[in-house]
């Protein structure tokens, strides 16, 4: 595993809570670490100090919530979940976003630009 890949992965613990040793290349920001709103700014601040400004210019709305709080269909949403639970067999909110793998972050970062996963 390489340097940069480590380091990712000791940021993104320290952000999300969940020990370094549980994270793997696969664990993505929002469906796994459960980083989201101001929490993926700080994420984004603590990587592009250490790893330069242009991680700010990466589609990060693309992957997680920047904004705090629930959607205005979250009621709506709650109650189609509730409703078809036990035709889906599973009661999970929707997630809209795409998956951001840490490994990605390193590829990325280690490329010098940012390519789609």
């Amino acid at each position: 595993m390489s340097d940069v890949v480590q380091r990712v992965i000791m940021i993104a613990s320290a952000f999300s809570g969940i020990s370094a040793q549980r994270l793997t290349v696969s664990s993505a920001i929002d469906q796994d670490l459960q980083i989201a709103g101001e929490d993926v700014a700080d994420l984004v601040e603590a990587l592009a100090s250490e790893f330069g400004e242009q991680v700010r210019q990466w589609p990060w709305q693309r992957f997680a919530m920047l904004d705090e709080g629930l959607s205005v269909w979250f009621p709506f949403m709650l109650t189609w979940q509730f409703l078809t639970w036990p035709i889906r067999g599973s009661f999970s909110y929707p997630n809209s976003f795409e998956r951001l793998e840490l490994g990605h972050i390193a590829a990325v970062i280690e490329k010098g630009q940012w390519f789609d996963p």
